[in-house]
């Protein structure tokens, strides 16, 4: 019932991206279904206007009718399938769309799990292997219509042979109405068969391709590696080729080609065992129909008639039962899609809106917080109240209160806790103990937007994309041109602009744009300050912002640091306390989890 209901589902869904897909499928399958019966029917016909002595005119009547039907029924067909062909793109186009704006709006955390993850990939990994689980559902509705047309036609063509073949027509067991019994029975059990192979084979397919997509995951990662130039320095330097060949490629080679042969190996067992079903069936077709023609019960153009219907019946049947077996291989596939757009997120939001034009305090209240299924705490019984002093008895709190204006830094070791500190801070993740007040007020019932507008930040992990310099800086098509300009001399970066061809209109590196430039590791960092400066919030977050700019280029943003951030709250990581001197407060306290708050 389950599978049913995916089923309905698929197609709901197929109808609500593309809604022209499945009529015009429809009219495909039962274009299909009729085409072959043309020409049983016709060549039936000529047959029997040859053997009765007709005239020529008469069978150049019937030879013109089969050659125009045929030619028109080839024309609708070609041009439906090629109608069929857009429709069926421009669905795949808004299937990937509605991922595409699923991932978008998604929360963080859940971008980052490791499960959500591994879907994405199985559903990327299933449309690389079957092009998109609703293309295929579209298939097989057209081949189960076609399938069933096909049926039906050919039931009601052999109506005259069935009644044949129900009257006794002699005492031999071919003449008794029981041999017609048999191989419909054979048919009955063939299509059984048929169904329960084809959907064995299909599971087997879908393990199968489920277990290569974690070798594919693998192989993939680092084939994008490969086309990242940035890493070929480290792989040629320390001769990693041998490493990778050793992790990826191999394995994709070994274990990949075993799971992918064993499968192929059961499909082709399978399909021989059908085959040879199906040509032992034909045989008693065959038979049972040159048994009633050889008694005279009907002439040689019903013969063709006949024996091109009834095998046209076992095509219809096993159109449909393979139609039937591969929902095994494709309601998982598509379950991976409806799993992705109907996830729902986790976290709530209220209607508090924050007025960021009067004082605010932000406060940690005894906040502990683990990533989801690890069983570590990454802070713990984290306390950000009262001053900057050092002022707890406990062993592992301590208490800080952030003002309006102030300048503060977070330093600690690698790993301590830093980065998730701000996490839990912007609203990335929800904490697992206690909670975070702004002025007095717990986080989650504020707007998402009143969020968003608090902070400007720059992870250390930050990105810029391969579109312009200003749609970088401005996260926007449009932008003020004056705005932008000081914030790029704000992060020293601006001389740099200015001596590009294009100025800020310059596309950054060349995956849009051949004429893009390539810019330098602390180039990237300074853009990604000045991005954080444009985006005007009152708190700007700085997660080592200096740590891939050179000496001299680090001294400036420190010598610059108060007039960079200008009046606003500024909350500065790093894992160096030197680092630190151009902030207004300093505090050093070795913490566990989260070395300082200063």
């Amino acid at each position: 019932m389950k599978k049913i209901k995916t089923v309905f589902s698929a197609f709901k869904e197929i109808h609500r991206l593309e809604k022209r897909l499945l009529p015009t499928s429809i009219v495909v399958a039962i274009v299909t279904a009729v085409m072959p019966f043309i020409n049983i029917w016709f060549t039936s016909k000529i047959i029997d206007l040859l053997d009765g002595g007709t005239s020529m005119s008469d069978l150049a009547v019937y030879i013109g009718l089969a050659v125009g039907i045929n030619a028109v029924l080839f024309f609708i067909n070609y041009f439906l399938g090629d109608i069929y062909f857009m429709f069926r793109s421009l669905m795949y186009n808004k299937e990937l769309q509605n991922i595409s704006a699923k991932l978008f709006k998604a929360e963080y955390q859940k971008l980052e799990s490791s499960d959500f993850k591994e879907l994405i990939h199985k559903h990327s990994e299933a449309q690389d292997r079957v092009f998109s689980s609703f293309v295929q559902f579209s298939w097989m509705m057209r081949d189960f219509i076609s399938g069933a047309v096909t049926l039906i036609i050919s039931v009601i063509i052999i109506i005259p042979l069935l009644k044949i073949g129900f009257t006794k027509t002699g005492d031999t067991y071919f003449e008794s109405p029981v041999f017609l019994l048999t191989i419909f029975g054979a048919i009955a059990i063939m299509a059984v068969i048929i169904l329960i192979v084809a959907t064995q084979m299909n599971k087997a397919w879908f393990k199968a391709g489920d277990e290569y997509s974690r070798l594919d995951r693998i192989f993939y990662y680092f084939l994008n590696m490969f086309s990242d130039y940035n890493t070929g320095k480290e792989i040629r330097l320390y001769k990693e080729q041998n490493l990778i060949e050793h992790t990826a490629t191999d394995k994709l080679l070994t274990d990949g080609e075993k799971l992918l042969k064993k499968a192929s190996l059961h499909t082709a067992k399978s399909s021989s065992f059908v085959a040879i079903l199906g040509a032992l069936v034909g045989f008693g077709i065959y038979l049972f129909i040159g048994v009633k023609g050889l008694y005279g019960l009907f002439g040689i153009g019903s013969l063709v008639l006949y024996c091109g219907s009834f095998m046209q019946i076992i095509n219809g049947i096993m159109k449909m039962a393979v139609t039937f077996g591969k929902t095994a291989e494709m309601v998982p596939l598509v379950n991976y899609y409806f799993k992705i757009v109907n996830a729902n997120d986790n976290m709530t939001y209220g209607e508090k809106e924050l007025d960021l034009s009067d004082k605010f305090e932000i406060e940690f209240k005894n906040v502990s917080f683990k990533y989801p299924n690890t069983e570590n705490y990454a802070l713990q019984n984290i306390n950000l109240k009262i001053c900057i002093l050092y002022t707890s008895d406990a062993a592992d709190d301590f208490n800080l209160k952030i003002n309006n204006g102030e300048h503060l830094a977070v330093v600690g070791r690698n790993g301590s806790g830093k980065t998730t500190f701000i996490k839990l801070m912007c609203r990335l993740y929800d904490v697992t103990d206690g909670e975070i007040l702004i002025n007095g007020i717990n986080i989650k019932e504020y707007s998402k937007e009143s969020i968003i507008k608090l902070y400007s930040v720059v992870f250390q992990d930050f990105k810029i994309f391969s579109t312009t310099l200003a749609q970088n800086i401005s996260a926007n098509e449009e932008y003020d041109k004056e705005r932008l300009y000081d914030t790029l001399d704000k992060a020293n970066i601006k001389d740099r602009v200015l001596a590009m061809e294009n100025k800020e209109s310059t596309y950054l590196y060349k995956d849009l744009d051949k004429s893009g430039v390539e810019i330098s590791g602390g180039e990237a960092q300074k853009l990604a300050l000045a991005r954080a400066l444009y985006k005007d919030s009152p708190v700007v977050i700085l997660d080592e912002p200096t740590a891939a700019l050179d000496p001299v280029a680090e001294n400036e943003i420190y010598n610059r640091f108060n007039s960079f951030v200008d009046n606003k709250t500024a909350i500065y990581i790093s894992h160096r306390l030197s680092s630190c001197v151009s902030v207004s407060y300093t505090h050093l306290r070795a913490h566990e989890t989260l070395m300082n708050l200063v």
